[in-house]
């Protein structure tokens, strides 16, 4: 469908408040229900909130699992013109409270097992919990009008994974969020209406999601924690007919479905992104479920997909053509996709306004002559489909989580068995790749694969630990001295037979 031109996030709301005000806009993960109308008021009435305790450009920050409370969030912060800043609840207490500091807040809200000590942030003039009366009353107190807001003014604060120094943010703005929603709308045909489910932490770019499919006027479930046999729950009672789902999720979805012959009628539409999906696991989910996949490729600076790959092509790619099971598909009409360079092969770089503003504090640029350097390397298909071929940049992405190499690379050096290290992805039928440490032991020392995930699990959160270790008498090296990840990540697919993503 062809989405209507709204360039302020919080007017995705209030436009279908007006179109289809009795309609669901969201549905808690306890499965009470909002409508537009409802939904709309209630935004108002936190933008009012916000405004009362902050100034105009003030971060609000947010650290909460899924639910109707963020959602709030999502349009009532940019509509006070405050900004939203989103804090991985997910991380340890540590890393949560690294990514507070860097964004420099004045309020925090969210859940209250995650706000402890958070108030100790020097920016910081009130913690809210989403329990306490006060955010009862911020949802329901009468409104006044907002301070005017303008399309460039600064909306979200996402924060990448991809930085090994202190928390790195990305800076989103009304117009490149509702760009990204709009664009994805036509690229994926997003169905007017309909139930979809949102199992992907609301503090990621997958969030953007519930933009995409409020603008289409449908209805959002946001759920804490993909958990399949809750989830096929969920989607049976709520008659969901859309989803996005990382291959892993995929996966146990459909062992659940054909352990226990459990039917899913309405689901029509499922969207994944980050990896190429396995052409196995796709085979096995056309013949369990009537849908259509959609993938698509993006990162947080683009705040959500620049290219979509179709059903109609995944269909192909699950018979007679698989080769096209590693593309990401076109750009939509919004975005411009080009490869830097005289040949086929080169850095992707993309060009248009759903491209974020900027970094947070800044200065650093996140375009250069307008062209954003994704770091991914890439070429276009004959048909103009695009091909991921590497990452430039050290991250694995496991499990739809984007870990930072040099991260667990600084943990497990630390280690004092440890001599050299460095932190690959292997390609990963459940994981879609899995986190591979290539370790020099110091001189004299025999530690173990055990020994050594357990070093990092005691540093860092679940997903950033290596799921396979190996030992080498060294690593290669570039001529200047450095490590030759290309190398590394070549022997340790040799070493576990992977193939690359």
């Amino acid at each position: 469908m062809t989405a209507p031109r709204i360039d302020l996030v919080h007017e995705l709301v209030s436009a279908a408040a007006v179109q289809v005000p009795d309609r669901p806009a969201i549905i808690g993960p306890d499965g009470t229900t909002t409508t537009f109308a409802e939904f709309d008021a209630q935004i108002q009435s936190v933008a009012t909130w916000v405004g009362e305790r902050t100034r105009r450009g003030d971060r609000v920050a947010v650290v909460a699992d899924n639910g109707t409370s963020y959602a709030l969030l999502y349009y009532g912060v940019p509509r006070a013109g405050r900004v939203l800043a989103m804090v991985n609840q997910r991380l340890g207490p540590g890393e949560r409270a690294a990514q507070l500091a860097a964004a420099r807040p004045t309020v925090v809200l969210g859940d209250g097992r995650f706000l402890d000590g958070l108030a100790k942030t020097p920016s910081v003039t009130e913690v809210v919990a989403f329990e306490d009366p006060r955010w009862r009353r911020a949802v329901t107190q009468p409104s006044r009008r907002a301070e005017p807001v303008d399309p460039d003014d600064p909306a979200w604060l996402l924060f990448t994974s991809g930085s090994t120094g202190p928390p790195k943010g990305v800076l989103h703005t009304h117009r490149s969020l509702t760009t990204a929603a709009r664009g994805t709308v036509a690229g994926r045909s997003v169905r007017p209406g309909g139930v979809y489910l949102l199992p992907f932490p609301m503090c990621h770019v997958a969030g953007y999601n519930m933009l995409v499919h409020h603008l289409a006027g449908a209805t959002v479930m946001p759920v804490a924690a993909f958990r399949a046999e809750e989830f096929a729950a969920a989607v049976r009672a709520h008659h969901v007919t859309s989803c996005s789902l990382a291959p892993t999720m995929l996966h146990s979805l459909l062992a659940h479905l054909e352990a226990t012959g459990t039917e899913l009628p309405t689901l029509r539409d499922v969207s994944y992104g980050s990896a190429a999906i396995p052409a196995d696991l796709l085979r096995r989910a056309l013949a369990r479920l009537d849908v259509n996949f959609h993938q698509g490729y993006g990162m947080s600076e683009t705040g959500g997909n620049v290219t979509f790959l179709g059903p109609a092509d995944h269909r192909a790619g699950a018979g007679a053509n698989p080769s096209l099971l590693a593309t990401a598909g076109r750009p939509h009409d919004e975005v411009e996709v080009r490869i830097s360079g005289d040949g086929p092969i080169g850095e992707i770089l993309v060009r248009g306004a759903q491209v974020a503003a900027g970094y947070w504090p800044g200065p650093e640029p996140v375009t250069v002559d307008g062209w954003l350097h994704t770091g991914d390397v890439g070429r276009l298909d004959p048909e103009g489909r695009l091909v991921v071929v590497d990452r430039i940049k050290d991250v694995v992405i496991t499990g739809g989580e984007n870990v930072s190499s040099r991260e667990v690379e600084d943990v497990l050096s630390g280690h004092p068995d440890v001599d050299q290290v460095a932190v690959v992805g292997v390609a990963d039928d459940y994981w879609g790749e899995a986190i591979c440490a290539v370790v020099v032991p110091r001189a004299g020392s025999a530690p173990t694969p055990d020994d050594l995930v357990a070093h990092v699990r005691g540093h860092l959160t679940a997903f950033k630990r290596p799921r396979h270790v190996l030992f080498v008498d060294s690593l290669p090296s570039t001529p200047n001295g450095k490590v030759a990840k290309n190398a590394v990540r070549a022997q340790a697919r040799r070493v576990l037979g992977g193939q690359a993503p």
